[in-house]
């Protein structure tokens, strides 16, 4: 079973009082017995040194039974800068997340103009138009077909330009993800060897 150095201190003070107490008491009964005798003034010395012993001794033993204020101070510290960086990294990842959904959700939307854009070009196709046309039945072919055609092609730079705004913003919100992910990483690094050093600190000695 360890004992530790401060509890050993503590009792050796704690004697240190008893016989200081003790010789304090005995030093009067001399005084009386022999208040004549040239010991008297060494006895009221002795009486002053003791008085003053017991005195440090008092302060000493107070402060270690009083509750070490700095090394609590310094714990709380700790524990709020932990706290505080743990709120960090937890809206970061946050962020990360939303981030990376609204990405997901512009590549869902690029997929889908790049596959309108394929099937368009496929329906302007001299022929694909004409098989259209052919169930219409009217002598205005010429002027159905150019109309056809035209809101085809109309439609196609619509989707062109909408893709062309999906692509860059979807590149800037990649550049978004990948500085989140790396602020994240950031704090982990930090954050984590903290938390560790405290663990440790709780564990018991072995």
């Amino acid at each position: 079973m360890k004992i530790s150095a401060r509890f050993v201190l503590l009792i050796c003070l704690l004697c240190l009082l008893s016989v200081a107490s003790k010789a304090q008491r005995a030093a009067p009964q001399e005084q009386s017995a022999a208040s004549a005798d040239p010991i008297a003034n060494e006895l009221g010395l002795l009486r002053k040194s003791l008085q003053t012993l017991n005195s440090r001794l008092q302060v000493i033993s107070d402060g270690l039974l009083a509750p070490d204020t700095k090394s609590e101070a310094e714990s709380k510290e700790r524990l709020k800068r932990i706290s505080t960086n743990f709120d960090i990294l937890t809206r970061a990842e946050e962020r990360a997340e939303i981030l990376r959904k609204q990405l997901i959700e512009l590549l869902e939307k690029e997929t889908q103009f790049k596959m309108r854009l394929v099937q368009l070009e496929e329906e302007m196709r001299p022929e694909n138009i004409e098989r259209t046309l052919s169930t219409y039945g009217t002598t205005r072919t010429v002027e159905i077909r150019e109309t056809r055609r035209r809101v085809l092609e109309s439609e196609k730079r619509g989707v062109e330009s909408l893709l062309q705004v999906t692509s860059q913003s979807r590149l800037r919100l990649e550049d978004d993800v990948r500085q989140a992910d790396q602020l994240v990483s950031k704090l982990r690094q930090r954050l984590f060897p903290m938390i560790d050093k405290e663990i440790e600190k709780l564990s018991p000695d072995r």
